[in-house]
């Protein structure tokens, strides 16, 4: 297929998940009247999960379907620009805090948020299949699980020392830039798994930056008004997951045509 009929398909995906990512925002109706921004503490929990879910659903097809005609890295990155369109139409922490909401929650909801993009995962790679740049031919590493734990937890540091202020775009952002983070490391140090769980874990690792924000700084309204709140409470769970996967799907298409250059170069030298 041409290179231009392709990108002509990713933009009408992305045009079609973003609407709808945007629609189904205006179900996580919040206590105080605004939009978001979280799912569980939500006005009607079982609209914003409903409204949630559908996004997810659909983008995941679609994201699946682009993925065959494309990459699988750019099906999933259809499934994160569906959620960020839905996050830009969030409220953000200062919603979260002014509602009285719940920190605990907070971090149940990064937990749930994570299941179910596991799930959408499995969807996109089953109909997109897996990336065809990994490499197979090397043997197992018996150290990949810890391998991609640490790498999973590198979005902890980064989103701390990125994020800098509660605005929606920045926050995502921080998200988005920890995801290209993993995005290299796990073409460095586990060049022979397929990203699947690095869109899920990271998520997840949100969940543990939640509990540890709070504990070394506790969440008020005091506390944001003098600016000290930790930047890890920063990302609310949906602004997390679509920072996350956006960001993941862009560094593994870098760091795969760095890594395609280099074996040219090789290539190259070694030649007679």
């Amino acid at each position: 297929m041409d290179t231009w009929i392709k990108s002509v398909l990713v933009l009408v995906a992305m045009a079609v998940v973003g609407f709808v990512g945007s629609l189904e925002a205006t179900g996580l109706f919040s206590v105080r009247g605004g939009i978001g921004p979280t799912i569980l503490q939500a006005q009607s929990p079982i609209s914003a999960v409903i409204s949630v879910v559908l996004t997810v659903g659909l983008a995941s097809i679609i994201g699946g379907f682009i993925g065959r005609v494309t990459t699988t890295a750019t099906g999933m990155f259809i499934l994160g620009f569906a959620l960020f369109a839905m996050a830009m139409k969030l409220e953000g922490i200062e919603a979260f805090i002014y509602s009285e909401a719940n920190v605990q929650l907070l971090i149940v909801e990064a937990f749930c948020m994570s299941a179910l993009i596991f799930l959408a995962t499995m969807l996109v790679f089953a109909i997109s299949g897996p990336l065809k740049d990994v490499r197979q031919s090397e043997p197992e590493d018996k150290l990949i699980v810890w391998k991609t734990i640490f790498i999973s937890l590198s979005i902890i540091p980064v989103v701390y020392l990125v994020a800098k202020t509660p605005m929606r775009g920045q926050v995502i952002g921080a998200v988005a830039v920890g995801g290209v983070v993993i995005g290299f490391l796990a073409r460095l140090f586990t060049p022979t798994l397929q990203p699947r769980l690095f869109y899920v874990l990271p998520i997840a690792a949100g969940g543990l930056g939640y509990f540890l924000g709070d504990m070394l700084s506790p969440i008020s309204d005091v506390a944001f008004a003098q600016g000290t709140v930790s930047s890890l409470l920063y990302p609310m769970p949906i602004q997390f997951a679509s920072g996350l996967i956006i960001g993941l799907s862009i560094g593994l298409g870098w760091a795969a045509s760095l890594a395609e250059k280099q074996r040219v170069r090789v290539i190259e030298v070694i030649k007679p």
